[in-house]
């Protein structure tokens, strides 16, 4: 008797991450989604402020990881972490390294700017052993 096939075998790739980036600053953005991009396959999805992203996360049933220019207080007041954690995504913030215990408390992560390819790999690296 054949053994039921798995959600996921040899014939069935497996979707590529999708990630977040929300930045005001259009260089900073394009940088960072070409890091992203640089790591692996994977979907990037730039929004340019808040209210962009809960209209991005409506269509969006799993993201990997957003990457947002906000500090930890505006997070929660947006009530984005609850919105993000219910899609599996991993916090990364690029700004406010003053919060940087209490984002680590979370399990989120902390980004400081300036940022390099390395740097922004060492974030990935937990989701890519959690995978």
């Amino acid at each position: 008797m054949k053994e039921p096939l798995m959600p996921y075998d040899e014939t069935t790739p497996p979707e590529p991450p999708v990630y977040i980036v929300m930045d005001s600053n259009i260089l900073i953005a394009e940088d960072l989604c070409g890091s992203l991009q640089a790591a692996g396959p994977c979907r990037v999805l730039n929004v340019p402020h808040p209210d962009e992203l809960i209209r991005v996360l409506d269509g969006e049933a799993r993201i990997s990881a957003a990457f947002l220019e906000m500090r930890y207080d505006q997070v929660l007041e947006a009530e984005l972490d609850r919105a993000l954690a219910l899609r599996g995504a991993r916090i990364v913030l690029t700004m406010g390294e003053d919060d940087e215990i209490k984002v680590v408390k979370q399990g989120w992560a902390m980004l400081v700017r300036p940022f390099t390819d390395d740097m922004v790999r060492g974030v990935l690296q937990p989701l890519v052993k959690g995978a």
